[in-house]
C-alpha cells in the first residue's frame, strides 16, 4: 500500500512539474535593450519598484499578469523569489506607505502581448511558447 502511495504521488510531481514551462521575458520591438543583455536581478529589480528604467536609460513600465495565472506564480518564485502571498503582502505594505505602484495587470498571455506591443517601455512575460513576432524576447527564465 504504501508502495502505490508513493508511485502515486511521484506521478503526480512529475506531471505538475512537466506543466511548467520555459517563461519568456518580453518587450515592445522598438526596445532597444534586446541587444544589452539584461540579467534576473534588473528584471526582479524592475518588477518590485526598485529599478524604473532599462540598461539604455529608456522607461521601464512592468506589466503582470491576472493573480491566479500559474505563469504569474512561476515568475513570482523563480524572478521575484516571492510566493504570491508574500508579493501580495510586499505590494500591500508598498501601497500603504506611498511608497510604490505594482505593475499593471493584465487578464492573459494574449492581452500582455498586444499591452506590450503597444508600449515601447513596456515589460512583460509569458509562457515561451506563446511568443509571437509582435513582441521581442528580452531574457528567458528556464523551467
Amino acid at each position: 500500500m504504501k508502495f502505490i502511495k508513493a508511485l502515486g504521488m511521484t506521478t503526480l510531481l512529475s506531471l505538475s512539474a512537466a506543466s511548467w514551462a520555459d517563461i519568456a521575458v518580453i518587450v515592445n520591438l522598438k526596445n532597444n535593450n534586446t541587444y544589452t543583455g539584461i540579467d534576473a536581478d534588473l528584471i526582479e529589480r524592475i518588477y518590485l519598484g526598485k529599478a524604473s528604467k532599462f540598461p539604455d536609460g529608456t522607461a521601464a513600465v512592468p506589466y503582470d499578469l491576472a493573480k491566479g495565472d500559474s505563469v504569474r506564480e512561476q515568475f513570482g518564485v523563480k524572478i521575484l523569489n516571492k510566493t504570491p502571498s508574500q508579493l501580495h503582502a510586499f505590494w500591500s505594505r508598498s501601497i500603504f506607505a506611498g511608497k510604490k505602484q505594482p505593475p499593471r495587470e493584465v487578464s492573459n498571455a494574449d492581452a500582455m502581448k498586444a499591452a506590450v506591443a503597444a508600449d515601447p517601455h513596456a515589460i512583460g512575460y509569458i509562457n515561451a511558447y506563446a511568443v509571437d513576432p509582435s513582441v521581442a524576447v528580452l531574457y528567458t527564465i528556464k523551467d
